[in-house]
């Protein structure tokens, strides 16, 4: 009689919500922070956005030629590797005082968030299999509730004059805590796919399966507004007038909205459809465009986050759940190509704008959130065509 491996499903899919919780703690304080560090650093919005450049640089090459690593070591490992880096990443920030410490923070950054992105939703789509339930939506929704939490408590603490490194050591040392607890789990097995493993998996299912390829472009339009979001928002409305408060609210209305959009995503889906769910994202990111890029008033502004949120919500997990449908047994070369070219999008968002702001101003480079929207449109368009002849 063959034994049945035995793994806890209970404390992975605990470690995989709070994971996603650590993400958003990170990202939603360095939202609120980015405006005390450039200046601590010497930086302007242009070296800013260019120096951003790195961490989605080199998550993208992890997320393309990490695969085989990973299922090397094992997930588990890889995930807890992930944490140090960033933990390590987060340390280093808090230190932060020229452009050089800021490069090497962003290569901490995107060493630890590649390998736990690719980790972490392919674990995910794993559980999933297993269990037969759909939670991708509810793991990605709780990133967003942690960004809430960390982007008003972080503006807070900084309006009561604690400084923000004292704020990123609290953040390292749950990820600190997370690597270690995670070292305990036992995963469930993975089911790969005879040549889905190696260092060109996610390079050839971009190449041969249109569908891949749609569903990646999907998610480098729906990663492109959050990016908008997690580097400007802030920002955007300090130059409106807000206080750090006001800015840190701003951004947490923003995650509060992803967080309600993502918890009802999967219910979306089930009852009108993968394509028709992203259709309705992209027509709210084009509003939310509109009324940044043309309009001065702070509680518009505000209100076109909340929406943007809305419509960054749901594309990149619908994504990735109807990914590992249509191209079964591939999780860890899919989830590495989909992420990889959502990295792109961060790659492209944060010089893109950063210049034209410096051209223009930071207003005017957000007509691009208009430029988004109508081309996740499209792509989702397109998914209803080539998800026909996916298999």
């Amino acid at each position: 009689m063959q034994q049945v491996r035995q793994w806890h499903h209970r404390g992975v899919i605990a470690m995989v919500f709070a994971v996603f919780v650590f993400f958003g703690f990170s990202i939603g304080a360095n939202g609120v922070f980015w405006k005390d560090i450039m200046p601590a650093a010497g930086m302007g919005e242009a070296l800013f956005g260019e120096l951003s450049l790195i961490s989605p640089l080199t998550a993208v090459f992890i997320l393309l030629f990490g695969g085989p690593i990973i299922e090397r070591i094992g997930k588990r490992i890889a995930l807890s590797i992930g944490l140090i880096v960033l933990t390590a990443a987060t340390l280093v920030l808090s230190a932060v005082a020229t452009p050089t410490h800021f490069a090497v923070v962003n290569l901490l950054y995107g060493l630890g968030y590649g390998i736990v992105e690719i980790t972490i939703n392919s674990v995910t789509l794993d559980w999933e299999r297993e269990r037969s339930r759909s939670v991708m939506n509810y793991v990605h929704a709780v990133f967003c509730a942690g960004a809430v939490v960390a982007s008003l408590a972080a503006g807070q603490l900084l309006q009561m004059q604690v400084a923000y490194a004292t704020i990123l050591w609290g953040i390292a040392g749950i990820g600190a805590t997370l690597a270690l607890i995670n070292l305990f789990l036992r995963f469930p097995d993975s089911v790969v796919q005879e040549g889905s493993s190696d260092a060109g998996a996610a390079f050839r299912l971009l190449r041969t399966k249109k569908v891949v390829l749609t569903l990646s472009m999907i998610g480098f339009f729906a990663g492109f507004a959050e990016g908008i979001a997690i580097t400007w928002s802030v920002l955007h409305l300090s130059n409106l007038g807000a206080s750090a408060v006001i800015g840190g609210f701003g951004f947490a209305l923003f995650n509060t909205v992803m967080f309600v959009g993502r918890m009802t995503n999967a219910t979306i889906v089930t009852r009108y459809g993968v394509v028709r769910s992203i259709m309705v994202s992209a027509s709210a990111i084009i509003v939310a465009g509109v009324l940044m890029a043309f309009t001065q008033n702070l509680w518009l502004a505000i209100a076109a986050f909340a929406i943007l949120g809305f419509g960054a919500a749901g594309p990149i997990p619908t994504a990735l759940t109807a990914g590992a449908k249509l191209v079964p047994g591939q999780n860890s070369a899919f989830s590495g190509a989909l992420m990889s070219i959502t990295y792109v999008s961060f790659i492209v968002c944060a010089p893109l704008i950063g210049n034209i702001a410096e051209l223009t101003s930071l207003q005017t480079a957000l007509i691009t959130t208009i430029v988004v929207g109508v081309c996740l449109f499209g792509f989702a368009q397109r998914l209803h065509t080539v998800s026909r002849n996916a298999v």
